[in-house]
């Protein structure tokens, strides 16, 4: 009896969005029967926005910025921007979960399953926690050492020189990019029905495809000439 009462309550209740940072397994057991996502939409899209502002904060900032931006209007241009740079960061954050979704999604129909879509941008949102909390603290980390944004403190690309294929795959090897592959596998497993096999596949093949890209992005980098 007790244990059908727990299944009823865990089956019953919406899924945490914070609840993703201590216990995923339970959000994603929620998920299978409540696939409430639009308040945890909105409140990503708003720490999306908070990114853009950081981000943009950093780029009016630099060295090369700053020597040509000391008027008068200059500074009234770059006010206005960081402040509509919210705005585009929320939306681009929305759009980014949907199109990552409607990914998953197409895969899915590939390997034969049919999880609804709702169900797979629950997975894309809710586990998009940990990736805006990765990008907020490397944010206020390069505001508070003076960089550029392009280094990344929680993955190994520090320890490489920037703008070789070994600072990019670094960039990669992140903590946050990490925890966010496998609780990915994790709800694709449990929500998404998936098994584990081909969970673990899904999620490899991604890291895989993401090391790629970024060995790729060194290698373009490293063709400029420093200035």
């Amino acid at each position: 009896m007790k244990s059908n009462v727990d299944v009823q309550k865990v089956g019953g209740e919406k899924p945490s969005l914070f609840g993703m940072i201590t216990s995923p397994g339970l959000q994603f057991e929620r998920m299978k029967t409540n696939g409430s996502v639009w308040g945890a939409l909105i409140i990503l899209a708003v720490l999306g926005g908070m990114v853009s502002i950081i981000n943009n904060y950093i780029n009016f900032n630099s060295p090369q910025l700053q020597a040509v931006m000391e008027n008068e209007q200059a500074a009234m241009f770059k006010n206005i921007t960081i402040g509509i740079s919210f705005f585009t960061g929320m939306l681009g954050v929305a759009a980014g979960f949907m199109f990552t979704a409607a990914v998953y999604k197409v895969i899915m129909m590939v390997m034969g399953n049919d999880t609804p879509y709702q169900k797979l941008l629950s997975i894309t949102v809710y586990t998009g926690l940990i990736t805006c909390i990765g990008l907020l603290i490397n944010g206020v980390l390069a505001i508070v050492f003076g960089e550029d944004g392009t280094v990344k403190y929680t993955s190994l690309g520090p320890l490489f020189e920037k703008g070789t294929v070994a600072f990019g795959i670094g960039s990669t090897i992140d903590i946050f990019l990490i925890w966010v592959l496998v609780v990915t596998g994790l709800g694709l497993h449990i929500t998404a029905g998936l098994s584990k096999k081909q969970a673990t596949i899904f999620v490899v093949v991604f890291f895989i495809i993401s090391l790629a890209f970024s060995a790729a992005v060194g290698l373009v980098s490293g063709l400029f000439p420093k200035a």
